[in-house]
């Protein structure tokens, strides 16, 4: 009988080490092949921060082990090439047109497959005409779901740096905002124009200041991007048992008392 035991405890730890292994190497496929994606869509303007990429992509291959596509992409919710991403960003400084019933039905059956979607409000200000517009469409995308703030605690905090702050080149709120869906947060809302702290001119020098925080607020902003890209492309991997214990040990080594949830 304890042998018969002891036979099954090895099955359980080896099909649990076999289901942590596939998911690693999911996520890892994910991370070599990153695409920047932009959703294209009528009103608003949708490239606030145009010339952030090429920063971005100098950060990302700098601290990370993400290996981008040197050259953005763009999708629109009337064809199909949105199934080709799993992450996608949302950018925007002002009002824009309602989605039509099949643009709806579109970016329904992208979080339906998976999909997460980071929104970016470049205007960086609360209730905006933006905001206003994002919550309009995603209602109607979720109709029994709504924003919510994300606990400090999430996984996106702990993702690649420990808790960095939530900012941008504004702080219009010091929380990221969510939807969940499919065991994940599917949905990730920033206020604060993060993309805009990668703004800059042809010479790298950021076109935007940060407020109030300077410089300091700016590279909290960046890792809390990285955090975001990081979550976004390993989505659930991140909350895995044995990433959650490595996660512990940092924090205890850094000497905060909270962890990821």
């Amino acid at each position: 009988m304890k042998k018969l035991l002891s036979s099954f405890m090895v099955f359980l730890f080896l099909q649990s080490s076999y289901c942590f292994t596939e998911t690693a190497v999911e996520a890892e496929k994910r991370l070599e092949n990153f695409a920047y994606v932009e959703l294209k869509y009528n009103g608003s303007n949708s490239e606030t921060n145009k010339t952030a990429w090429e920063s971005m992509y100098r950060h990302i291959t700098t601290i990370t082990n993400i290996h981008p596509e040197k050259t953005r992409k763009y999708v629109d919710l009337d064809g199909l090439e949105i199934f080709d991403y799993p992450f996608i960003f949302f950018t925007g400084n002002s009002e824009f047109e309602p989605f039509s019933e099949k643009q709806t039905e579109t970016l329904k059956r992208f979080f339906d497959g998976g999909g997460i979607c980071f929104i970016d409000d470049s205007s960086g200000t609360l209730n905006s005409g933006f905001d206003a517009s994002i919550r309009r469409e995603f209602k109607k995308v979720f109709p029994n779901s709504e924003f919510r703030r994300i606990s400090k605690q999430h996984a996106i905090y702990y993702a690649f740096h420990m808790t960095p702050e939530t900012a941008g080149t504004r702080k219009a709120a010091d929380y990221l905002e969510g939807i969940e869906f499919n065991n994940q947060t599917a949905v990730i809302y920033s206020h604060n124009d993060m993309l805009g702290v990668f703004a800059a001119d042809k010479f790298g020098s950021p076109l935007k200041k940060c407020i109030p925080d300077g410089e300091k607020q700016r590279m909290e902003a960046k890792k809390l991007f990285i955090n975001i890209l990081m979550y976004g492309l390993t989505g659930t991997y991140k909350l895995d048992a044995i990433h959650r214990n490595n996660i512990l040990i940092k924090m205890k080594m850094k000497g905060d008392k909270e962890g990821p949830e």
